[in-house]
């Protein structure tokens, strides 16, 4: 029982606390009128995640001899030991382009047309950390002695929206999105480690979308007053 307790305390105390957080951009979707129809294909969004996926191998070691007893010894030996690394794999991933096309049909375009009346296309670039950040984020860690962590990002994105019938570009604009979490937990490293959101993973689904939401509230607000 004693030792269940002192697992439950040690677990309490290497929790990890956010100290500061970006707040998510708030956006509008500009719904298309219904007596109004009008066709878009949804393209670009792309991005990769990264898993990583443990891989265990085993080798044969030899152990050392030593003594036992007064004056016997337990003679050396063979053993086969295992050991586990955690190798990346790096995936695609249509989450963003699936939520740029749910947000358009929930406004009212049709995003399913052989014949689409325009094309909207958006490219992600980033991570992007400035040499600046980084030292804030070594300060954050040695003047924490190791319990603390900020962590920061900026993604970019550029919309381009195409007249599919004469393919004149007839919108475009650059936008960039950045993100900074701190968090703080009394165990030096274990603390910060525990966190899920200062993980590259998190960091980039969080610029990403909110990149898809400014750009959809973008696009969405510009077809409804410009699209023939």
């Amino acid at each position: 029982m004693k030792k269940i307790v002192a697992f439950s305390a040690m677990a309490f105390l290497a929790g990890c606390f956010t100290v500061k957080e970006t707040e998510f951009p708030q956006t509008v979707v500009t719904a298309l009128p219904k007596d109004r129809n009008v066709s878009v294909k949804i393209q670009g969004f792309a991005a990769t995640v990264t898993d990583y996926m443990s891989v265990y191998s085993y080798d044969t070691v030899w152990v050392r001899g030593r003594p036992r007893g007064r004056y016997g010894w337990t003679p050396g030996h063979y053993a086969t030991v295992s050991s586990s690394t955690y190798v990346p794999q790096v995936r695609a991933t249509e989450f963003f382009l699936e939520r740029a096309r749910t947000s358009a049909e929930e406004a009212g375009f049709v995003t399913q047309a052989q014949q689409p009346d325009y094309l909207v296309d958006v490219t992600f670039s980033g991570p992007f950390v400035a040499d600046s950040e980084k030292g804030v984020q070594a300060l954050w860690l040695l003047l924490s002695v190791l319990t603390a962590d900020y962590s920061v990002e900026t993604w970019t994105a550029k919309i381009k929206i195409y007249d599919n019938k004469t393919g004149k570009l007839v919108f475009h604009r650059d936008y960039s999105q950045r993100y900074e979490v701190a968090v703080w937990g009394p165990l030096p490293i274990l603390s910060p480690a525990g966190s899920s959101k200062n993980t590259a993973n998190a960091m980039q689904s969080w610029c990403l979308t909110a990149l898809t939401d400014r750009v959809m509230a973008d696009a969405t607000a510009y077809l409804v007053n410009n699209a023939k």
